[in-house]
């Protein structure tokens, strides 16, 4: 049976995170890594709907997934492993699209756009995860001052530490592109959740062609 929009984007929700837990919690190993590609590349999948046109593309799609899940068992060396993270980025990247372009055709803030919303959130520290892991291992310059042995884990612990400001100080970026990735990211995160979450949160129910006034509640 098909499924309706509301549960569609909770799953998606869900999944990723159960994607962030495990690739933090499984710190480092291969089981963590590939079940968050695998996690991270069905959220692509089923955000995309089950329209018929979309196939083709599902397909496609299924197939880099594969791809990508297999070749975090297969895949060795720190070349590998950027150009692995690399494309797991691409791909989760394309999330926040897909949902942008699912939601504008609705003409209310419902319920299903707060889950997407928050959802692109969770994408934000994912991509700078694995973009910053492939920088540090296609460049060979360690992402952290002092360069003390990470593993995919640490960056996405370190990602998600740095997007909510919250500051432990145990991994400190490097001087140069480092430390301005880690600034962009703690503003992207901070002024994404304080305007575009709190604004759609705020107007859950009111019409977008009416910003600031209610419109009928959708069915």
């Amino acid at each position: 049976m098909a499924l309706d929009e509301r549960s569609r984007y909770g799953i998606v929700l869900l999944l990723l995170i159960v994607s962030v837990v495990v690739s933090i919690g499984g710190a480092g190993a291969t089981w963590a890594y590939s079940l968050t590609a695998a996690a991270q590349g069905a959220c692509v999948v089923l955000a995309l709907g089950g329209r018929r046109g979309d196939w083709s593309f599902r397909v496609f799609l299924l197939v880099i997934v594969a791809g990508t899940v297999a070749g975090t068992v297969l895949v060795n060396g720190r070349v590998g492993h950027g150009l692995l993270s690399l494309l797991q980025a691409g791909i989760i990247a394309a999330l926040p699209v897909i949902i942008a372009v699912r939601l504008r055709k609705h003409l209310y803030v419902s319920f299903q756009t707060v889950l997407g919303a928050v959802s692109i959130y969770l994408v934000i520290g994912m991509v700078f995860s694995g973009v910053d892991s492939a920088l540090a291992a296609l460049t060979g310059n360690p992402l952290f001052a002092g360069g003390p042995a990470v593993t995919l884990a640490d960056y996405t612990y370190f990602s998600f530490v740095t997007m909510t400001t919250v500051g432990y100080g145990d991994y400190v970026p490097a001087a140069g592109l480092p430390r301005a990735a880690a600034v962009g990211e703690a503003l992207l995160g901070q002024l994404y959740l304080v305007t575009v979450v709190a604004l759609l949160v705020g107007n859950v129910g009111r019409s977008r062609g009416r910003a600031g006034s209610a419109g009928d509640s959708p069915d």
